[in-house]
């Protein structure tokens, strides 16, 4: 007689970011939000920088410049939902 042994793994993932804040406004959104950066919305999202940059510039994400030409992203934008 065969047995059989079924593992079920769960994980969970909790990412903290501990950065400056960066509060901006978002135009989709129509209000001030604390922005992402690149790096920060690409580990949100589990994709890599030059993937947010493609969804920044096709509108897939909301997104501000800051007068220094720091792209931010919103962190309410439906990808991240």
């Amino acid at each position: 007689m065969k047995t059989r042994t079924e593992i079920t793994v769960e994980t969970e993932r909790l990412v903290i970011v501990n950065r400056r804040r960066r509060v901006a406004w978002c135009s989709v959104c129509a209000r001030e939000v604390e922005m992402l950066t690149i790096d920060d919305a690409a580990i949100f999202a589990h994709v890599n920088s030059r993937t947010i940059f493609r969804w920044a510039e096709s509108g897939v994400v909301h997104s501000s410049e800051t007068p220094e030409g720091l792209l931010l992203i919103c962190p309410h934008s439906p990808t991240f939902s």
